[in-house]
């Protein structure tokens, strides 16, 4: 069966990678006047009180306005899963997201880094190796990253493999890497791709001196195998443990950790 479904996989791969369709992608706004509705009054509470902040500092109006209920909820969330792990102290911070998939949350990681603390010029880039996946609306990943990060300047989604890319950035965010074959077989892609620890390595050589790495992986088991994969590698590394986010709940657990190229 997994032979199977590598070869299926591997041979789908290259076919999106050769033909790589595309078409251009818009949502339509929804409202966001009872945004919280789905959860009880003191989760309600915690919720309209964070909005409000982040809503205020880091400048999301062109987002709330111009966005789905969901997405907006999802920004909010990666908003405060950034805010509770990394102080900003760069003025110009380069960023890149591994992995970016169809990049539904490049608003919020692109106005925390530009506004936090104070309004400054970035660069943010995101990545994605499969970026041609066709949706069962017949769009790609890329057709809604394009969506999603318009308009935000100095912002670039690289249809790559992380291994072929060379750049120096001074924050590095990694949302579920791939630890262990059977998630990136259910995801689509061969094997020939899985190189957790090689990706691992690479991504850290990336950092500027003092750079940061921000990794969130899903269930606890994903979790323990990221930080033996850490330690292989002797980085310098915390655990931050779970993550609840005060607007969505996730079927599955997340866990943060941190990778310093210096000390902590």
């Amino acid at each position: 069966m997994k032979t199977i479904k590598n070869l299926r996989n591997k041979i789908d791969f290259f076919l999106r990678k050769s033909i790589r369709f595309s078409r251009e992608y818009k949502e339509k706004n929804e409202s966001k006047e009872n945004l919280f509705d789905y959860l009880p009054d003191e989760k309600k509470f915690i919720a309209q009180k964070k909005e409000k902040l982040y809503f205020e500092k880091y400048c999301l109006d062109q987002l709330k306005n111009n966005s789905t209920l969901r997405n907006y909820l999802e920004n909010l969330a990666t908003i405060e899963l950034l805010e509770n792990h990394i102080k900003v102290d760069r003025k110009t911070p380069k960023v890149l997201d591994i992995g970016s998939k169809n990049w539904f949350y490049a608003a919020g990681q692109y106005n925390f880094f530009k506004y936090n603390n104070f309004e400054k010029e970035i660069r943010l880039d995101g990545i994605e190796i499969d970026a041609f996946r066709v949706y069962s609306n017949f769009y790609t990943r890329r057709d809604y990253a394009l969506y999603y990060s318009k308009g935000l300047k100095n912002c670039r989604y690289i249809c790559g493999d992380l291994l072929n890319h060379q750049e120096k950035y001074d924050y590095i965010i990694w949302f579920f890497p791939f630890v262990t074959e059977m998630p990136l077989l259910e995801w689509g892609l061969p094997l020939k791709v899985f190189k957790p620890s090689e990706m691992l390595q690479h991504a850290a050589g990336l950092l500027n001196p003092g750079g940061m790495i921000l990794t969130v992986n899903q269930d606890k088991d994903e979790y323990l195998i990221q930080q033996e994969l850490i330690k292989k590698l002797q980085l310098n590394y915390k655990k931050k443990g779970k993550f609840n986010n005060s607007f969505l709940e996730y079927k599955h657990n997340r866990y943060v950790t941190l990778i310093h190229s210096g000390e902590f």
